[in-house]
C-alpha cells in the first residue's frame, strides 16, 4: 500500500512499480469473478458502468463511485452521449410482471380544457366506475404524467378498487427483463420495479394526501380492507420479482416521515420490507426501497428493517438527513443517493463543492452511489452531471 505521507513529488519520481490488485465483480449474468491489474500501478482495469454499480451496492471496492439517472430524465442527444462516455450510467426500472384484466376495462379518453391538455383514465368494472385525471408533463419528459385528480373520492369507489385488484391476472415480463439488460450492456443498471408498498400505492396514486389524511380518520377500514385486498394479490408480484433475472428490486416507496409517520411505517412497510426480503432469500438480490423525502424522524426505524439499498437518500438541504448522519445511522446498508436536485440549477462552484462535501461524507466508495432521480431542466442537468463526473473521475472542473 503507499505511503501517504510521501510527497506527489516523491510518488512521481518512483520507477514504475508492477502491482496486482484484484477487484470482485459481477458479470452480467451474475456470477462472482476477480478483476486482476497485473502492470503499473497507474494502469487501470477497464470496468463497464453496470459493473461498478454492482461492486458498490455490494459492498465490493469499485474503480470509482458510480454516476447514475434514470434513463427517463435524460434526453437522448449528442450532449446525453458525451456523458455516458465519460461514465454517466444509465438505470432502467421495467416491472418484472405484465396485467391482464378478465372483466375490468380500461379506457382514456384526451381532451383539452382551459388550454391544458388531459387524460381522464378510467376503470370500469361490473361494481361500478372510478376515474381519474392525468395531465402530461409539458417540460420535454416524455410519457410522464401528473395526477390531477385520484380515482378514489368516496366511500363507495373502495369497491371498485378492490374489484380491479381482484380481477388482475399476472404475468412474467422476463423476456422485455432480457432484452432491455442485452440492449443497455454493460452502459448502465437494469433492475425491477417492483411496485410501490401498497399504503403507499393507496396514499399517492389512488387517492392523494389530502383524501387520504381525511378517510384515514373517517373511514380507517375502508382503507384497512383494501389495504388487505392488495397485500394478498402483491404476494404474486414479489414472486414473480424474485425470479427475475436482475440483481436488485425496488420498491418505489417515495418514503417522507411527514407523511408516513412512525407508526403508519411499522403496521404497513415495515411488514412488506420483511415479506420481500424472505421471498428473494437465498438469491443474492438486494432489496432496494426509494426514500427521497424527509427521513430523520425514521432512521431508528429503518435501521431496523432488512433493506440493503437506501435508494434516493436526498442530502440538505431538501432532505433532512446527511450522507453521513445516514453512514452512521445504517452502516450495513448502501446508500445510492439522489443527488440534491436543487443544486442542479447552482452555480458550476457550488455543484463542485456541494458533490465534494456529499463525496467526503460518504467516507468510501463502497456501499455509495451518486444517482439522479428526479427531473430538472435538461440543459441545467446536462451541466450539472458534466461537472459531478469530472469531480467523481479527480479531473479539472
Amino acid at each position: 500500500m503507499r505511503n501517504k505521507s510521501r510527497s506527489k513529488k516523491n510518488l512521481a519520481a518512483r520507477k514504475p512499480v508492477r502491482a496486482v490488485v484484484a477487484l470482485m465483480l459481477l458479470r452480467p449474468d451474475g456470477e462472482m469473478y476477480y478483476c486482476t491489474i497485473v502492470g503499473t500501478v497507474s494502469e487501470r482495469c477497464k470496468v463497464n458502468i453496470r459493473e461498478r454499480i454492482l461492486a458498490a451496492m455490494y459492498w465490493n471496492e469499485p474503480d470509482q463511485i458510480p454516476l447514475t439517472v434514470y434513463e427517463t430524465i435524460l434526453p437522448r442527444g449528442v450532449n446525453e452521449r458525451s456523458l455516458r462516455e465519460k461514465g454517466v450510467g444509465l438505470v432502467y426500472r421495467p416491472p418484472a410482471h405484465q396485467v391482464e384484466h378478465r372483466e375490468v376495462e380500461i379506457m382514456s379518453r384526451e381532451y383539452w380544457e382551459a388550454g391544458r391538455r388531459l387524460i381522464r383514465r378510467t376503470i370500469r368494472t361490473p361494481v361500478g366506475d372510478v376515474w381519474q385525471t392525468l395531465e402530461p408533463d409539458t417540460t420535454g419528459y416524455e410519457g410522464n404524467t401528473w395526477i390531477k385528480e385520484h380515482f378514489i373520492k368516496e366511500p363507495e369507489d373502495y369497491r371498485v378498487m378492490e374489484y380491479y385488484i381482484k380481477d388482475a391476472v399476472y404475468h412474467d415480463n422476463y423476456d422485455f427483463l432480457r432484452e432491455t439488460i442485452r440492449r443497455i450492456g454493460g452502459d448502465g443498471l437494469v433492475y425491477v420495479r417492483v411496485a410501490k408498498s401498497p399504503i403507499q400505492e393507496i396514499l399517492y396514486q389512488m387517492m392523494g394526501i389530502e383524501r387520504f389524511s381525511l378517510h384515514l380518520y373517517d373511514h380507517p377500514y375502508l382503507i384497512d380492507s383494501l389495504h388487505a385486498v392488495m397485500l394478498e394479490r402483491y404476494e404474486e408480484l414479489f414472486e414473480l420479482a424474485a425470479a427475475a433475472p436482475v440483481e436488485i428490486l425496488l420498491l418505489g416507496d417515495n418514503i417522507t416521515a411527514d407523511m408516513v409517520g412512525t407508526d403508519r411505517f411499522k403496521k404497513y412497510l415495515m411488514p412488506i420490507y420483511t415479506r420481500v426480503k424472505q421471498h428473494i432469500a437465498g438469491t443474492d438480490k438486494r432489496l432496494a426501497v426509494h426514500m427521497d423525502g424527509h427521513l430523520a424522524a425514521l432512521t431508528n426505524l429503518i435501521a431496523e428493517t432488512e433493506i440493503d439499498i437506501i435508494e434516493a437518500l436526498t442530502p440538505p438541504p431538501m432532505g433532512d438527513l446527511s450522507i453521513e448522519e445516514a453512514r452512521i445511522a445504517w452502516p450495513e446498508k448502501a446508500l445510492w443517493i439522489n443527488f440534491t436536485s436543487s443544486m442542479h440549477i447552482a452555480s458550476p462552484d457550488s455543484i463542485e463543492t456541494h458533490t465534494r462535501q456529499l463525496l467526503k461524507e460518504a467516507g468510501g466508495k463502497r456501499g455509495f452511489a451518486v444517482g439522479v432521480t428526479e427531473d430538472a431542466p435538461p440543459e441545467a442537468l446536462e451541466r450539472s452531471l458534466e461537472i459531478i463526473s469530472k469531480v467523481i473521475r479527480g479531473g479539472p472542473t
